[in-house]
């Protein structure tokens, strides 16, 4: 009997499917916790010398998890009804139960952004590798795959050191392009489109803007609450308002990453938009007229120095020379059309993007796999079975503040779930 059950042991450790997944960023772990615990022999691969790299930095290293107000509305690609097929079967609400049960209990800051208790995000990183190591994934660094070949209904995985190996399924997480500094690369990108998959040619999201007006690059340092909106073809394509920082190349700060992603994609489409920004947000044109109305009543003041209790005086000075008046000139002096052009720079200063920034700067990278060639309930791929791709390789991604992760987290455990079974 004892050797019997032996048998029968070893004959049911044979018969668990073999799931290997290429990257350990946050898809790639989520989906190795879920594929260890359905009863898989899991083997994560990852090309760096740690995992969870990228985790490590999110969140200004607080990682911020996830947000209380994950809605379709805050994620972009062609197709971004896909996001509430995958948060029907894995939302926010598991997310939450998941961390909590593996020890990571979340709390509540800014805007909904959901960060772990500790705030540190090596939090994250530790607990995963300890309940990884518990499951007994293999975890196998500084190991890059190179080629996926489909093969008999199984997938052979070829690492750059030519070390070849099956697999039932296997899991694409290898991360978007944003951010090469901590690794990042177009591998993932390069592997699914050797197996055929359609890859629309990824671009930065979530960085600073380039603004050709050299005068404006004179406002470096300054940070002003500001909302910022871009036109194209004359028509309002985005808004987003907040901190705005001025930097010697362009815009940076809360408000100008929020309208980045736009700005982007429309230089990438061979169109240059506009980009508005209104330095009095909470005041309407009319109300702001007759501020500066009040402010003109004594016309003996130079220009500048009326307009000191408004704005500060660098900051004054320069949009004041970008609508052509000199800032010691005395209020008297200014005819009707210079006070309308002094109004409307203010409410509505028009600028132009130059080159978008580098993916070196960006949080996330826009663009990616087609998602119409994914199943949603699976993330397996329709072109390759038994192939699932996950995260920030698809053409998916989400606003700032948690909405990147969440989609991570999700398509991580449906494919892990997917793959297992």
């Amino acid at each position: 009997m004892h050797g019997r059950a032996a048998h029968e042991r070893s004959m049911s450790i044979e018969k668990r499917k073999s799931v290997a997944i290429i990257g350990a960023g946050a898809s790639g772990l989520m989906a190795a916790w879920h594929a260890a615990s359905g009863g898989a022999r899991v083997t994560l691969f990852e090309k760096q010398r740690m995992p969870g790299r990228k985790v490590r930095a999110t969140g200004n290293g607080r990682c911020n998890i996830t947000n209380r107000n994950i809605d379709v509305s805050f994620y972009h690609g062609r197709n971004p009804q896909f996001v509430r097929n995958i948060f029907g079967r894995f939302g926010l609400d598991d997310t939450v139960s998941f961390f909590r049960r593996i020890g990571i209990p979340l709390v509540e800051l800014e805007a909904g952004r959901l960060y772990p208790a500790s705030l540190q995000a090596s939090t994250v990183t530790q607990i995963f590798e300890y309940e990884l190591e518990k499951l007994k994934v293999d975890i196998r660094l500084q190991r890059k795959i190179e080629r996926i070949d489909p093969l008999d209904g199984a997938l052979r995985l070829t690492t750059a050191g030519l070390e070849e190996e099956d697999f039932d399924a296997v899991i694409l997480a290898a991360g978007g392009c944003a951010y090469p500094q901590l690794g990042a690369s177009r591998s993932g990108y390069d592997l699914a489109a050797a197996l055929g998959h359609t890859v629309h040619e990824p671009f930065p999201a979530i960085l600073p803007v380039n603004i050709t007006l050299k005068a404006l690059h004179r406002l470096e340092g300054i940070k002003r609450d500001c909302s910022v909106s871009v036109m194209r073809s004359g028509r309002l394509a985005d808004r987003s308002t907040g901190e705005l920082l001025f930097t010697k190349y362009g815009i940076s700060g809360p408000a100008a990453l929020g309208i980045s992603r736009t700005v982007n994609e429309s230089i990438g489409a061979g169109e240059i938009p506009e980009i508005a920004i209104d330095f009095f947000p909470d005041t309407d044109a009319d109300e702001l007229d007759t501020l500066l109305a009040e402010l003109w009543s004594e016309g003996g003041r130079p220009v500048s120095l009326s307009l000191c209790g408004l704005l500060r005086d660098r900051l004054c000075d320069t949009l004041l020379r970008i609508a052509d008046v000199d800032p010691i000139a005395p209020v008297r002096g200014l005819s009707t059309d210079q006070r309308k052009v002094i109004a409307g720079v203010f409410k509505d200063l028009r600028l132009h993007p130059g080159a978008a920034r580098s993916f070196n700067e960006a949080v996330v990278a826009a663009g990616g796999i087609d998602v119409g060639e994914v199943h949603a309930a699976t993330l397996e791929s329709k072109r390759v079975p038994n192939l699932h791709i996950t995260g920030e390789l698809l053409d998916i991604d989400g606003d700032s503040g948690g909405y990147n992760l969440q989609f991570a987290w999700s398509t991580g455990a449906l494919a892990g779930t997917a793959a297992s079974s």
